[in-house]
């Protein structure tokens, strides 16, 4: 039977951090937006999702085509039920936010803000986090990314992707 182990050059995890494999290439959303301009911003950008700042740029939050969703079918009644995370662990499969919101009315798009349907729950580690830390947090979490901060700003976002780059190559 053939060795299936391999001598591996990558240097051992807990060696890694954060910092040297997130993406820094984040577009983020405002708290203050219409749930109008949200959309726009996702279907301009081509993404799915995205952290959600205040006016300080602090962190206070994430959006989704899946709040977007939620909003469309429960209107104002979306506030209530803000507490899961599905930013983080809904599949990506998804249509345009702009889909979503043929039904919603005008006056609710115009009127209701991303602070009132973004996910609140907050994901994140440190730049100098060790990448086996911030796999421990996404597995514990049921999560696939985590938010990269710096005192109080976010810096960037590890993806479970880019720990399997790391393990990979």
């Amino acid at each position: 039977m053939a060795n299936t182990t391999h001598s591996s050059q990558n240097p051992p995890l807990n060696s890694v951090l954060a910092k040297d494999v997130m993406s820094t290439s984040l577009l983020a959303a405002h708290e203050s937006w219409t749930v109008a301009e949200l959309a726009q911003f996702l279907v301009s950008n081509g993404i799915t999702g995205a952290p959600v700042l205040d006016d300080d740029e602090h962190l206070v939050g994430v959006v989704s085509v899946t709040d977007v969703t939620r909003f469309a079918s429960m209107g104002e009644d979306v506030r209530d039920d803000r507490g899961r995370h599905g930013y983080y662990t809904d599949s990506l499969d998804f249509n345009s936010p702009l889909d979503y919101l043929e039904d919603a009315s005008e006056s609710d798009m115009e009127t209701t803000t991303v602070a009132d349907i973004m996910t609140p729950s907050v994901f994140d580690v440190t730049s100098t986090t060790n990448i086996e830390d911030v796999a421990r947090e996404m597995v514990s979490n049921g999560i696939h990314r985590v938010f990269v901060r710096d005192e109080s700003r976010i810096v960037g976002v590890v993806s479970a992707l880019d720990i399997l780059k790391l393990v990979t190559h």
